[in-house]
């Protein structure tokens, strides 16, 4: 009787979290950077003031989306365990190519294990030598260029974008956190991506007034990129 009643309450928990999962993706993220992100809808008077927040939100829905991982897990990791982007892209590129959980290569990392060490550890070495990067980052790639490639390859094959266009618009001084916010814009609201990037460099708007006139708020941004490639979304 105890078991059964055990059994009931587990599928009943498990009910309720299956239920509330985008609410509490929802609200983790809120909680977590509400004393980070103070500005987190577009406000004419301070047109800079959310671009911090609509790039953090943006980049962390296109990680949960390509490595499908809840974004409530990734704000955790970043902000619990104090994990910077490169270090967090090096990660997951691992995760992806050999199926390890990607606590358990940042744990490494944290015991001040390279990344070098790190991989040359791992069993499934065959996996890592037909990637080009992975096994460049083995080889010592710096970290900071590792991370920058590993996101403009997510970038390039999520959005479908030629790498020599990834290319130029790092030239153009945009970082990954704005290319990933960049092409979800072109994507909702119809217009090249130079039409955008002119309107941040040459015409002084903000990403969140861009979103704005295009009618989207910066939280609504990172949404767009979770349902990609819908264009709205669901009620």
């Amino acid at each position: 009787m105890i078991l059964l009643r055990l059994k009931t309450l587990l599928l009943c928990l498990g009910l309720v979290f299956f239920l509330l999962g985008p609410a509490l993706d929802s609200f983790a993220e809120s909680t977590i950077q509400c004393h980070c992100f103070k500005n987190r809808s577009y406000n004419p008077a301070d047109k800079f003031a959310s671009d911090d927040y609509i790039l953090a939100t943006s980049f962390n829905s296109l990680l949960a989306k390509v490595f499908s991982i809840p974004k409530r897990q990734i704000i955790m990791i970043k902000m619990d365990e104090g994990v910077g982007q490169d270090d967090l892209l090096i990660g997951f590129k691992i995760s992806k190519i050999t199926g390890i959980d990607i606590r358990n290569s940042l744990r490494r990392h944290n015991e001040n294990k390279s990344w070098t060490e790190i991989i040359s550890d791992l069993p499934q070495q065959e996996k890592i030598k037909i990637d080009p990067l992975l096994e460049a980052v083995r080889s010592g790639m710096p970290v900071e260029e590792a991370g920058d490639r590993i996101a403009d390859e997510m970038i390039s094959q999520f959005y479908q974008v030629s790498p020599e266009e990834m290319k130029q618009l790092r030239m153009s001084g945009l970082n990954e956190k704005e290319m990933a916010l960049l092409f979800v814009l072109v994507h909702y609201g119809g217009q090249k991506p130079e039409v955008l990037v002119k309107q941040y460099k040459k015409q002084g708007r903000s990403w969140s007034e861009i979103a704005y006139n295009l009618g989207l708020e910066p939280d609504a941004a990172g949404k767009l990129i979770l349902v990609y490639p819908a264009m709205k979304i669901a009620e």
